[in-house]
C-alpha cells in the first residue's frame, strides 16, 4: 500500500521529517492507517507494527472519558471536512490521552492537528495526511497565561532582544508570499538592506535578484512539508554597495508554527561563508595544480584523513597499485607484499610524530607481478596540535629498483670475476682494477693502482705494442682484442694475457672519457693445452699398445675412430675402416647379423654386443666379440658409441673342445645309463614280486635318480647339438592349448603339494616342433615347482595377441634378484649364494629353452621380484 502512495523522494522526506505525520486512507468509518513516520511514533508512544494497517480509532481507542469521546467525534468531523472540501482542516487544542508504555495508565496530552487531503491527477482525494502537534505544554501555558501575562511579555522582550543581537542573521517570513515579519540587523547587513527596507514586504520583492534561482522552491517545500532545509556553502546573488555580487551562505530554513501548530511561515538563519569558500577553493585549486604537476612526472597523489581513515587518491595512484580506478584504503593495504606490510605500518605510526611519511615497499598486482613503490607525504595538524591529514605522492620505482639491482649484480660480478677488469683514465692511469686484477698484476691497494702508470705494467719492448697498436686502435675504431704481455709489479714476471678493451664515451657529448679492459691470464689455458696435448699423446700411445681393438662411432652410427690394434688385425688402412668400412673385415656369413644388431641397438640407444668372425691379417679366420656403450653429452643428447673388440678365437676353440668332450661323454654315458635303468626296473619288479617291499622302494628311489641322470645327459646332448647347430626340429601344426593341457595333466601327477592352475584364453593352431615346445613348457613348470617350495600353486596363462601365442608360468617362490635377470638364460647359470646347494641342477634348462624358442622364431623373457616369485613367458608367431 505504501508503494501506492509514495512518490519520488517520499521515503527520505517522510522518515526524516521532524513533524509527526500519519497517512490515513479515506475508507470511512475505519480510516486505515497507511504509514507513520518516526516522529509520529515518538510523539504517540507507539510502534509501527501496532498502527500500520489498522483503523485510526482501533489503534487509538483513547482514555474512556466524556471529554475524549467528544474529541473522537471532532476528529471524525475534521476527517470528513478535509475529504469533502478537499482542503486542509485543523483541530486546535483538543485533548487525546496516550497510553504509557508498560502500564494501563494514560498520559494527558493536548494536540493541534491538521488533516491535509492529498489529491490524485483527477482532483479526487487519494488519502490525507494527519499531522498532530503536541501542544500540551503550550496549552497548559495558556491556561496560566492570564496569571503570567506580564512575565510572558518580559520573556518575549528578552527573546526579541536576543533575536536582534544574535551573531547570525535571523528572519521570519510569513504567508505564502513570505512577508518579512521579523528580521535582525546581521541578516539585513548580509542582504545589503536596512530593517525598514525589509519589514512588511515580500522578501523576494526586496531581493528580486534572487528570484528564479530556486530559493522560492526551497522555502515552499519547508512551509508545505514542515521539513527543514540546510544549505552549506551555496551561492547567492546579493547587492553590496550597489553592486550585485555572488556570495556564499550557510543557511537553514525551519518551518514557523503558530500556537495551534499550523505552519504559517519560515524561519531563516543565515551566515556568510564567502571567505571560507574562497579559501577552500584556492586550496583545492592549489592541490589540483600540485596533483597535475605530480602526475606529469608519473607520481600518483593521495589525501588521507587521519581522523576518519578515509583516503582520496588519483587514478594514477590506483594504477600504480594495480587497480583500474581508485578503491578504498583497505583494498590498497591488501596488495602490499606480506614481507613489506610491517615497513608500511611502522612508517604510518611514526608519521604523526615526525611530520612526514616516507617508505619504500612492494605491492603485488592482480596478475601476481611484484612492483616497488615509494611513498612520500607531509602531515598536517590542527590547533591542538593533532595530526589530522597527510597529503603525499606515490611513485612506481620498480624500474629504478631493478636497475639498481642489476647494477649491484654487475658490481658483484666485476668484483668477483676471475679475470682482470679495469678502467683506464685518459691520463694513462687506472682509476679502478678489481681484486682479481690487483692480484694478477701485484697491486696491494687502490691508491697504488691510481698512482701507477700503465707503462710500469709492461716490459719496454712490450709497451711498444700498447702505444703503437692497442691504444690507437681503441681510440679510432672503439675496441682492440688480442694477446699481449704484461709484467708483475713485484716479481717482474712477464706473462701472456688476452686483452679485450673498448673505448667508453660520454653519453651526452660523445667525447672519450676512459678505456675499459678485460684481461684473462693465459697461463692456466696454456698449461691446460699442454696438459691436454700430453694426455692425448699418452692416450694415443695406450690405445695403440692395447691388445684390444678400440672404436668410436658418431650419433649416426658411422665409425670415426679405430685403434692400431684393429688395423693390425684387419690389415685395412685407417681410412678404410671409417664409416661402414669396418664391415669389409667381417666374413660374409656374419656381416648382416653384426650390422643389423648394431643398427637396432643404435636406434634404441642400447648397449651393443655381437659376436662375429673376421678375416685376420695372418690369413686365418678369427672370432671377435664387440661391445659398445652409448655416449651422451652434458646436455643429455646422444653423441654416439665408444666400444672395444676382443679376439675370442682361443676361447671359441676351448669352448668347442668342451662341447666335443661333453658330446662324447654324453653319448658314452647314455648307453650304460640306459642299461642301468633297465636292470633297475627289472630288479624292482622282482623284489616286489618276492614281497620285499622296502628293498623295492629303495630300488625305486635309485630309478628316480637314474631318471635325473638321464635328464642331465639329455640336457648336455641338447647343448652340444645347439652349439654345433645340429639340434633337429620337426615342425607340424598342433592346437597349442590342447597340447599344454596334456602336459599339465602329466606334470600334476609329479607334485602333490602344488596345484597347477589353468588360466587359458582362446589361442590357435601353431606351426612348430610340438615335442621341443613341450620340452620348454615342461622345463618352465618343473622349475616353478622346484623354486617355490613354500607355495601351493603355479598359474599357467595363455593368450593370443598381435598374431602371437603367449604362455606364461607364474610361481610364488624365491624370486630372482634384479641384477641377475639378464643372466638366467645363460648356459650353466645357477642360483648363487646360500641357495646354490638347495636347488640342484646344471643350469642348462633355461638356456636350452631359450635356444629352442629363438630357433622357432619366438622370444622368451622373465619378470621377477625377489621373495615374491617369478613369471617366465615365451611368445611364438602363429604364422611362421
Amino acid at each position: 500500500m505504501v508503494n501506492k502512495i509514495q512518490g519520488e523522494g517520499y521515503k527520505e522526506i517522510f522518515n526524516s521529517s521532524p513533524a509527526a505525520i500519519m497517512m490515513v486512507d479515506i475508507d470511512a468509518p475505519v480510516y486505515t492507517i497507511l504509514d507513520v513516520n518516526e516522529a509520529y511514533l515518538a510523539a504517540t508512544n507507539s510502534d509501527r507494527e501496532t498502527l500500520v494497517g489498522r483503523g485510526v480509532f482501533a489503534a487509538f481507542p483513547g482514555n474512556p472519558t466524556d471529554e475524549e469521546s467528544k474529541n473522537i467525534e471532532r476528529t471524525i468531523y475534521s476527517f470528513e471536512q478535509a475529504i469533502q472540501t478537499k482542503k486542509p482542516h485543523t483541530m486546535s487544542n483538543y485533548r487525546y490521552d496516550i497510553p504509557i508504555r508498560g502500564t494501563n495508565e494514560f498520559e494527558e496530552r493536548y494536540w493541534t492537528t491538521t488533516n491535509n487531503p492529498i489529491l490524485d491527477e483527477h482532483g479526487n482525494v487519494k488519502y490525507f495526511i494527519h499531522s498532530p502537534a503536541n501542544v500540551t505544554e503550550l496549552y497548559k501555558l495558556r491556561q496560566r497565561e492570564q496569571a503570567g501575562v506580564e512575565a510572558l511579555k518580559n520573556q518575549r522582550q528578552q527573546l526579541y532582544a536576543t533575536f536582534m543581537q544574535a551573531p547570525v542573521g535571523i528572519a521570519i517570513f510569513k504567508g505564502p508570499n513570505y512577508i518579512v515579519d521579523l528580521i535582525n540587523p546581521p541578516l539585513c547587513e548580509l542582504y545589503g538592506q536596512t530593517i525598514e527596507q525589509m519589514l512588511g514586504k515580500p522578501v523576494f520583492e526586496v531581493l528580486h535578484h534572487a528570484k528564479g534561482l530556486g530559493f522560492e522552491e526551497l522555502i515552499d517545500n519547508v512551509r508545505l512539508t514542515g521539513k527543514p532545509f540546510k544549505g552549506d556553502g551555496l551561492p547567492a546573488p546579493l547587492m553590496r554597495n550597489g553592486v550585485l555580487e555572488t556570495v556564499y551562505l550557510n543557511f537553514v530554513y525551519e518551518p514557523f508554527r503558530e500556537n495551534d501548530g499550523t505552519i504559517s511561515g519560515v524561519i531563516a538563519v543565515a551566515t556568510e561563508v564567502t571567505e571560507q569558500i574562497n579559501a577552500k577553493r584556492q586550496t583545492e585549486e592549489a592541490e589540483e595544480r600540485a596533483r597535475l604537476a605530480a602526475e606529469a612526472v608519473g607520481a600518483g597523489t593521495f589525501d588521507l584523513n587521519l581522523l576518519t581513515g578515509e583516503m582520496i587518491t588519483s587514478n594514477l595512484f590506483a594504477n600504480i597499485f594495480g587497480f583500474d580506478k581508485p578503491v578504498s584504503r583497505n583494498e590498497y593495504v591488501k596488495v602490499f607484499h606480506k614481507d613489506d606490510l610491517g615497513v608500511r605500518n611502522k612508517a604510518h605510526l611514526e608519521a604523526p610524530l615526525t611530520g612526514k611519511l616516507v617508505y619504500e615497499a612492494r605491492v603485488v598486482w592482480p596478475d601476481k607481478s611484484v612492483h616497488w613503490i615509494r611513498v612520500e607525504g607531509k602531515v598536517y595538524y590542527n590547533a591542538k596540535p593533532e595530526a589530522i591529514r597527510i597529503l603525499g605522492t606515490l611513485l612506481d620505482i620498480t624500474e629504478q629498483k631493478l636497475a639498481k639491482e642489476e647494477q649491484r649484480k654487475l658490481i658483484t660480478l666485476v668484483a668477483n670475476s676471475v679475470d682482470l677488469m679495469s678502467i683506464l683514465n685518459m691520463d694513462g692511469t687506472n682509476s679502478y682494477i678489481n681484486e682479481a686484477g690487483k692480484n694478477l698484476l701485484g697491486f696491494e691497494s687502490d691508491e697504488e693502482v691510481a698512482k701507477t702508470p700503465i707503462a710500469n705494467l709492461h716490459a719496454p719492448e712490450d709497451f711498444v705494442l700498447v702505444e703503437q697498436e692497442v691504444l690507437p686502435s681503441v681510440m679510432s675504431v672503439g675496441r682492440w682484442a688480442g694477446v699481449m704481455n704484461v709484467r708483475h709489479l713485484k716479481t717482474g714476471e712477464v706473462f701472456q694475457v688476452f686483452n679485450n678493451c673498448i673505448r667508453i664515451d660520454d653519453p651526452v657529448t660523445g667525447v672519450p672519457i676512459c678505456v675499459g679492459a678485460v684481461m684473462r691470464d693465459m697461463r692456466p689455458e696454456l698449461a691446460a693445452k699442454q696438459a691436454l696435448a700430453d694426455s692425448e699423446e699418452l692416450l694415443r700411445n695406450i690405445t695403440t699398445a692395447a691388445p684390444t681393438g678400440l672404436w668410436m662411432a658418431d650419433e649416426n652410427g658411422n665409425i670415426i675412430y679405430v685403434n692400431q690394434t684393429w688395423i693390425d688385425w684387419t690389415n685395412l688402412p685407417y681410412e678404410k675402416n671409417l664409416g661402414a668400412g669396418w664391415l669389409s673385415a667381417i666374413v660374409n656369413e656374419d656381416k648382416a647379423k653384426a650390422s643389423n644388431k648394431f643398427i637396432n641397438d643404435l636406434t634404441n640407444r642400447n648397449l651393443y654386443e655381437a659376436e662375429f668372425r673376421i678375416h685376420h691379417a695372418d690369413g686365418t679366420i678369427h672370432w671377435c666379440i664387440a661391445n659398445g656403450k652409448p655416449q651422451y653429452g652434458s646436455d643429455g643428447v646422444f653423441t654416439g658409441y665408444i666400444g672395444a673388440c676382443v679376439d675370442i678365437t682361443e676361447q671359441k676353440y676351448l669352448q668347442q673342445q668342451k662341447d666335443d668332450f661333453i658330446g662324447i661323454a654324453s653319448h658314452e654315458l647314455k648307453t650304460p645309463v640306459t642299461s642301468i635303468k633297465a636292470y633297475t626296473q627289472v630288479l624292482e619288479r622282482m623284489l616286489r614280486k618276492r614281497g620285499e617291499i622296502k628293498e623295492a622302494e629303495m630300488i625305486g628311489r635309485m630309478d628316480v635318480q637314474v631318471n635325473r641322470l638321464t635328464s642331465l645327459i639329455g640336457d648336455l646332448l641338447d647343448v652340444t647339438k645347439i652349439n654345433s647347430g645340429k639340434l633337429q626340429f620337426n615342425d607340424q601344426q598342433f592346437d597349442f592349448n590342447v597340447h599344454v593341457k596334456e602336459l599339465l595333466e602329466e606334470l600334476q601327477r609329479t607334485t602333490a603339494k602344488h596345484t597347477l592352475v589353468e588360466n587359458f584364453a582362446p589361442t590357435a593352431v601353431v606351426y612348430g616342433d610340438k615335442e621341443r615346445i613341450g620340452q620348454v613348457i615342461t622345463n618352465l613348470i618343473t622349475n616353478a615347482i622346484k623354486y617355490s617350495p613354500n607355495a601351493d600353486k603355479i598359474i599357467i596363462h595363455s593368450a593370443l595377441k598381435n598374431e602371437e601365442i603367449t604362455l606364461c608360468v607364474q610361481d610364488f617362490g624365491i624370486g630372482i634378484p634384479k641384477d641377475k635377470l639378464d643372466k638366467v638364460f645363460e648356459q650353466f647359470y645357477r642360483v648363487s649364494g646360500d641357495m646354490q646347494h638347495t636347488f640342484p641342477g646344471l643350469g642348462l634348462g633355461l638356456y636350452i629353452s631359450s635356444e629352442i624358442i629363438k630357433r622357432e622364431g619366438g622370444r622368451i623373457w622373465v619378470t621377477s621380484a625377489e621373495g615374491k616369485g617369478s613369471t617366465f613367458c615365451f611368445a611364438l608367431p602363429v604364422n611362421k
